[in-house]
């Protein structure tokens, strides 16, 4: 199963939304309870070894004001994903191979991450932006 078939299944199964975007990225909209939802943007890229790999990331928002110290700490508890700088913004990023795509770990990834992103977006921002 290619890697846009199991994306498109999972959000079948679980109602989100998913849209091509420019360069053939993939964004997946998560609802993430209470009204409020959240963007994985999911992008191909290759690994040192030239592996295939998909990058999952969530933008939180403006990367300006932002205590890097308390997203290294926070870092260290995160269970899927890192915070990183995107584009000036502060996002929420996870990798994965392709090879090793496995439906029930890319939907716990994509899912995942956006209630992290989610709960940082709102915590440190007060908003429902990204």
């Amino acid at each position: 199963m290619r890697f846009r078939e199991i994306v498109d299944s999972i959000a079948k199964a679980c109602g989100w939304k998913v849209s091509k975007e420019r360069e053939g990225a993939l964004s997946v909209e998560v609802p993430t309870g209470g009204g409020r939802t959240q963007v994985v943007v999911i992008t191909e890229d290759v690994d040192i070894a030239e592996q295939k790999i998909v990058r999952y990331w969530s933008v939180i928002g403006p990367a300006e004001d932002i205590e890097f110290k308390r997203c290294l700490e926070e870092n260290a508890r995160l269970c899927y994903g890192a915070f990183a700088l995107k584009d000036g913004q502060l996002v929420l990023m996870d990798t994965q191979l392709v090879q090793d795509a496995d439906p029930m770990e890319v939907g716990a990834s994509i899912g995942n991450l956006a209630a992290y992103a989610d709960r940082y977006e709102r915590e440190l921002f007060g908003v429902d932006e990204y």
